[in-house]
């Protein structure tokens, strides 16, 4: 059974107060971190269905890592990553294989982004 439970992971608090601030209103619960420690204790406290996963993060352990940790976790979790490194394809492309489902771009807009996850439930 899937839920709205959604984590968002990124380094940058205006995305997360964006995100946080839109997706609730369009119905998902979202728990936000700005370090990858902290997003995987909130994955393994409210057990969502969905990430976003920024792959540079300013510090502590980084996106490709974080990712292999939560599918860990929760093999059945949908991640999407959330980059504007459009020059780090075998970064990406390393996520994609390890099992994230779908890469979003920075900076992407709000209606994109809600389409985008809606997609995300559904495979």
């Amino acid at each position: 059974m899937s839920n709205n439970k959604l984590v968002v992971i990124d380094d940058e608090e205006i995305i997360l107060r964006q995100f946080k601030f839109f997706l609730g209103r369009k119905g998902y619960e979202v728990f936000t971190a700005s370090k990858g420690e902290d997003g995987l204790a909130l994955l393994k406290e409210h057990d969502p269905d969905l990430m976003i996963l920024d792959l540079h993060l300013a510090e502590g352990v980084q996106g490709v890592d974080i990712l292999k940790q939560a599918l860990e976790f929760k093999p059945g979790l949908k991640v999407a990553i959330h980059t504007g490194f459009g020059n780090d394809k075998d970064a990406v492309d390393m996520c994609l294989k390890m099992g994230a489902r779908v890469v979003l771009p920075k900076p992407i807009t709000l209606d994109v982004l809600k389409e985008e996850l809606d997609k995300l439930k559904e495979l």
